[in-house]
Formats: C-alpha cells, sequence, structure tokens
C-alpha cells in the first residue's frame, strides 16, 4: 500500500516562519485540493500541532474530507521527530513496514528520522538553500503545489 504523509504548518501552507500565526493568514487554494484529492491511495495528516489546530487549519483551507486520517500530537502523545511518534502514527493509521510511504515536511530534522529509521520517501518543503547535499532528503520543493504536480505527472 501506498501512503502519502504530509505535515501541516509550513507544509501545506506558505507562511514566513518570522511572524506570529494567525489563521486569518490561511487560504483556499483550489489546485491544492484538487491535487490532494486525485492523489490515489491513503493520504495522512500527520503534524506536532493539536488535533484541532489541524481541523481549523483544513476548515479554512476547505480540505477537511482529504485526509483519510490526522494524526497530531494530543492523537498520540508523541512529537516528531521522536521515532516513536513515527512508530504511533504507523499503528494509528495500520501502516506495515512493508508499506510504501512519501513524507512531504518542512522539517530537515522529521524528514532525517523518517529516512533513517522507516526508509520513507523523503520529500522537503521549503526554502532549498536551507539544505546542503543532504542524502537523507530524496526531493526538495519550494512549495507543496510544485511537489504535488511533480508526482502527479508520474501518476497521469
Amino acid at each position: 500500500m501506498l501512503y502519502w504523509i504530509f505535515d501541516l504548518d509550513h507544509t501545506l501552507y506558505e507562511l514566513s516562519k518570522n511572524i506570529t500565526f494567525s489563521y486569518s493568514y490561511l487560504k483556499y487554494k483550489q489546485p491544492l485540493k484538487n491535487l490532494l484529492f486525485n492523489l490515489p491511495s491513503k493520504k495522512i495528516l500527520f503534524t506536532n500541532g493539536t488535533e484541532g489546530h489541524a481541523y481549523q487549519c483544513l476548515k479554512i483551507m476547505k480540505l477537511e474530507n482529504i485526509f483519510d486520517k490526522i494524526v497530531a500530537r494530543d492523537t498520540i502523545n508523541d512529537l516528531k521527530p521522536n521515532t516513536t511518534s513515527y512508530k504511533k502514527m504507523m499503528k494509528y493509521c495500520n501502516i506495515n513496514k512493508t508499506d510504501k510511504c512519501v513524507f512531504f515536511e518542512d522539517s530537515i530534522i522529521n524528514l532525517e528520522t523518517s529516512k533513517q529509521h522507516f526508509n520513507y520517501i523523503t520529500v522537503y518543503i521549503g526554502n532549498k538553500n536551507n539544505l546542503e547535499n543532504n542524502e537523507l532528503i530524496d526531493f526538495k520543493f519550494d512549495n507543496i503545489i510544485i511537489a504535488l504536480n511533480y508526482f502527479m505527472s508520474f501518476i497521469n
């Protein structure tokens, strides 16, 4: 089975990390909704935010019916990059070690953990200038829409 796993904050939406977060900054983007909706197989939201925060963001972005499972810090009582958080998320979502997981994330350490311990396909979303030659990062994109368009080009 194939799983598409997404971080929420600074991965599914673009905001400067230098500003104080406000829900008013979130926007609905039809291309993002279409791309996520059309991804085949299971889609998981895996966030260090709370479940309430995740649902509020998804509602504002009109993505509330896109994900098969939402896994937040209060769902599993753990945080990325702890390896136990990945194990708990996988158990909660019925992901087996033999399943293929593509993980979209803006945190390098979270991607490194997922690659080193679980052999996920790692997709960094953000300023590519922040990365040096990191062999644990499989793909690098400036934003989630570019990344999803890339992967969709192989599916269609």
